[in-house]
């Protein structure tokens, strides 16, 4: 059952797209709006139609954000995802897009999958056949995100040493910290010499840690 709030958004979108009836484009874009949870690719589209154009000029807002927000009910950070998305395949996998207009009931990549394909091209870290087995998967297979990371994160953003090791002494100086202001509540249920021999630990851990951040 749909939120309260996007029962409202949906209503106001449908109130928009018979303003604008007269304006096929404009209607057009709202229209994908409303759906764009079952096809973000064809909102996508449409709205990379619009930045080419200037169309939101036309309707009276002063920016593209603005329409984003006022008219369609979207996030401008939102709509910069789908066109960048959208302009990826087009750029990339154009394919993906044709199969999209030729059949409507094609199967369309998740928007996330979309994006992990994008950034693993853009980390350069994995070899050409690994991105073309990435691509297949996420473009022809319709794998998600979770999937696509489950099975490619470490080839496609490879941790170095250095940064493994980072990310240990940053969780390690969060965990002492924690720790140690545990230890030293008043109201503790264990021997008061053992909580000093922790206390005394955790002092000397972060001060060891704090050594390898600095």
């Amino acid at each position: 059952m749909p939120s309260v709030s996007s029962t409202k958004t949906d209503r106001k979108l449908e109130d928009k797209m018979l303003a604008a009836a007269g304006d096929p484009e404009r209607a057009n874009v709202i229209a994908k709006a409303r759906m764009f949870k079952r096809s973000w690719l064809e909102l996508a589209e449409a709205l990379t139609d619009v930045i080419e154009r200037g169309s939101w000029e036309t309707w009276g807002y002063r920016s593209f954000d603005g329409y984003c927000k006022k008219e369609l009910q979207i996030t401008p950070s939102t709509a910069a995802k789908l066109t960048g998305s959208f302009r990826f395949l087009k750029n990339s996998a154009p394919a993906v897009i044709e199969r999209s207009h030729e059949d409507e009931s094609a199967a369309i990549p998740d928007v996330k999958a979309v994006e992990f394909v994008q950034k693993a091209e853009e980390r350069g870290a994995a070899d050409s056949d690994t991105m073309a087995e990435i691509r297949r998967v996420a473009f022809e297979e319709g794998a998600r995100a979770p999937m696509l990371t489950r099975r490619f994160k470490s080839v496609a953003f490879p941790v170095s040493d250095a940064e493994s090791e980072a990310k240990l002494v940053s969780q390690l100086s969060s965990t002492a910290k924690k720790m140690a202001a545990l230890i030293a509540d008043s109201n503790l249920p264990v021997n008061h010499s053992i909580a000093v021999q922790v206390e005394e630990a955790m002092g000397a851990l972060l001060a060891e840690l704090e050594s390898k951040l600095n």
